[in-house]
């Protein structure tokens, strides 16, 4: 008896597991109803579950932002911490001047997440965040008093986030972008002395139905410029005379790029991939409400006249925040070093101790938050390696003696996991990367060595970040939620597009050639919601569902799909809809070498779903069954929720019902009600036991 069926035949012995059977498959693959699920759920007897850890306890390190002293000397450096985006946040004040630090905590729904700031010419520091609901909100840092005011001016509801710019226009005047609730750009000013606000609607043409991004903006004595995007992006320029305002340039929907600079004296612009020309990019001069081209000769020559620069700042001391994430207690290290001390160091060895070498240390403690667990995974020599939320990095979990090591964090949001060749491969978010760890090795991204930082993509690092396959010449995807091993090594990557547009995209790397490559294209109204590898892992099975194609303009399909790709020539061989209309073929699991199963929602009927299971090989539909309860999860979520879909090592399906355990046989679609847990979560099997994340605590079912 294998690990799984010793498991289940203990659990069954002790909660007498309710056995719920559908109608035998048949050749015409007709429905099945399942009437007595729901009731077998409502009996479900409870599951008791031991924490074991909480394996990551850590808080993440935000933006430092810098603010002039009175002294016209020194610096204050504010360092942003904050468990989640939103908070609590704690910054500490570091005082360069009078060497004095402290600390300001603000409440949950303050979203301090890469804060635009500026220097008014008061000397008072202006920092753009963003409440719950992604208003702009503006506080303000006063160093002469080292004081921090949340909520400083009075913004208008309308101007929105997620990018939120905040510059210092030619004026004198401070000018925040943003979004417009009608998906136009939008901005307002404000007074930095009267702190007044002034907004000025919407800017520009609507990108409805999609979001509207302002990443950059700038001003001048008149007009204001914003780039909106992304499909397309827009250059657009808005008179505060006239109230007008138009599009200066526009680019096509897929490779465009715009960008807004500003400059103590005016504004400049760039963009490429302009409608009407070969896509290469042009640079302007931003004047007057118009983009004008600049060509080599006229780099140092703007059109307006000269304008004497602002009162020159302090210089800058050099900052090693190496040791600014927290240690396990929750303290953490920045050191500075002038100019001067540097210099009057020069003779001391490089070894020396650093204050030898003219660093000034200022050492504070910072709360530390548990974070949730949201990916197990076995390793091949049977420990559990984990992820935990909010980008706090991987954990590692040994059943046999319970021990357990935060082993650090990278620059990912992890969502898909790939083994292959005793390695770990990870993909997610931003942009798609791909990370190799190997898991006999030491952990050495992110630690400090030599007084610097091991970045992500450094030789040294382990995990190492090998490529992107966000780009458009590959998957185009922003995220990565699914991930296979092929045949050959090859690690597959399933995931979709965000801002730019919502299409699907398939990118994959050769551990063998060290090369990556993608699609996109065949899966612009298809987005990626999981992956399968069938026929011994020469069949990658995407499942899929239908989006408004807003790149290429392919018309919406009626239903979601699974998608087959060879996974060696990495073409689509076909493609099969197992439930007309539904919006997607929801979770997949691969049996043997030729059986998906899925279950997704029922399209008529929301208080329903539909199990399925599909031959590969046949290309045909072995049977689908109406499960008479919803399918727990959203198709096209984004994989956060505390829930699984996954075959275990006794050849069965467990997931989830709400916080019930399930089992699926998935060669006869018979179910089994294994019990109630408090909570569900992601699962994993090691050691003849059953682990789940899905809390802060790494818990282990007890019996």
């Amino acid at each position: 008896m294998n690990i799984g069926s010793t498991l289940v035949f203990k659990i069954a012995s002790a909660l007498a597991l309710a056995v719920v059977a559908f109608a035998p498959i048949d050749s015409s693959a007709q429905d099945a109803e399942l009437p007595d699920l729901a009731a077998a759920l409502a009996a479900a007897r409870p599951l008791e579950t031991e924490d074991l850890c909480e394996p990551v306890n850590s808080v993440r390190q935000g933006m430092l932002l810098w603010a002039p002293n009175p002294d016209g000397q020194t610096w204050d450096l504010l360092q942003i911490y904050f468990p989640k985006y939103g908070g609590p946040n704690t910054i500490v004040v570091i005082d360069l001047g009078s060497g004095e630090v402290k600390t300001v905590s603000t409440d949950r729904g303050w979203n301090f997440h890469l804060c635009p700031s500026v220097i008014a010419p008061s000397g008072k520091l202006f920092i753009s965040a963003l409440n719950s609901r992604l208003q702009q909100k503006i506080c303000l840092y006063d160093p002469a008093t080292n004081e921090l005011k949340l909520d400083a001016v009075a913004m208008p509801d309308e101007i929105l986030g997620e990018t939120h710019p905040l510059v210092l226009g030619t004026d004198g005047m401070l000018y925040a972008i943003g979004q417009h609730p009608s998906r136009a750009a939008t901005a307002v000013q404000i007074h930095p002395d009267t702190l007044q606000a002034t907004a000025y609607g919407p800017i520009g043409p609507s990108h409805a139905p999609n979001a509207c991004w302002g990443y950059s903006g700038a001003a001048d004595d008149r007009f204001v410029y914003i780039a909106s995007g992304k499909i397309p992006w827009y250059l657009v320029a808005y008179d505060r005379q006239t109230g007008e305002s138009k599009s200066l340039v526009e680019t096509g929907s897929v490779g465009g790029y715009v960008s807004v600079g500003q400059r103590h004296d005016g504004c400049t612009g760039s963009a490429s991939g302009i409608v009407g020309t070969d896509g290469a990019r042009v640079n302007y001069w931003l004047h007057e409400g118009r983009a004008i081209p600049v060509d080599d000769s006229q780099r140092n020559q703007p059109p307006w006249p000269t304008r004497p620069a602002a009162p020159p700042l302090p210089p800058r001391p050099e900052v090693n925040a190496g040791l600014a994430v927290p240690d396990i207690e929750g303290w953490a290290e920045i050191w500075v070093r002038t100019a001067e001390a540097k210099a009057a160091a020069a003779t001391e060895p490089p070894d020396a101790a650093p204050e030898q070498l003219g660093w000034r240390r200022f050492r504070f403690q910072v709360p530390l938050y548990p974070h949730d667990i949201y990916r197990l995974t076995e390793l091949p020599d049977g420990r559990l390696f984990g992820t935990a939320g909010a980008y706090e990095g991987n954990f590692v979990y040994e059943p046999r003696t319970g021990e357990h090591r935060h082993l650090g964090k990278i620059e990912l949001s992890h969502y898909a996991t790939a083994i292959s060749g005793g390695k770990v491969y990870m993909s997610g978010y931003p942009s798609s990367p791909v990370y190799r760890y190997d898991p006999d090795q030491p952990w050495t991204a992110g630690t400090f060595v030599a007084n610097r930082v091991v970045q992500d993509q450094d030789t040294r690092a382990n995990p190492r970040r090998l490529t992107y396959l966000g780009d458009k010449e590959r998957a185009g995807t922003h995220k990565m939620y699914a991930a296979g091993t092929a045949a050959d090594g090859t690690v597959f990557f399933g995931g979709c597009w965000i801002r730019d547009g919502a299409c699907g995209g398939l990118g994959w790397y050769d551990p063998q050639t060290d090369t990556a490559g993608g699609i996109w294209q065949p899966l612009s109204n298809l987005q990626v919601t999981h992956l399968a590898m069938a026929e011994g892992g020469r069949t990658v099975v995407l499942s899929t569902r239908r989006v408004d194609d807003s790149v290429l303009n392919k018309p919406k399909p009626e239903q979601g799909a699974l998608v087959l790709v060879d996974a060696a020539s990495k073409e689509i061989k076909s493609r099969f809809e197992p439930v007309p209309r539904a919006k997607g073929t929801g979770p997949i699991v691969a049996v043997g070498d030729r059986r998906i199963v899925g279950w997704t929602e029922n399209p008529d009927n929301e208080r329903a779903s539909i199990l399925y299971a599909f031959d590969v090989v046949d290309q045909r539909l072995v049977y689908r069954r109406d499960v008479p309860v919803p399918l727990p999860v959203a198709i096209g979520s984004n994989q956060q929720e505390a829930w699984d879909f996954r075959l275990g090592p006794d050849g069965r399906i467990w997931t989830f019902a709400g916080n019930t355990l399930l089992q699926i046989d998935p060669e006869h679609g018979n179910v089994q009600v294994v019990g109630r847990l408090s909570r569900g979560g992601c699962l994993a099997f090691a050691d003849g036991r059953v682990y789940l994340g899905g809390t802060t605590a790494l818990r282990r079912i007890r019996n």
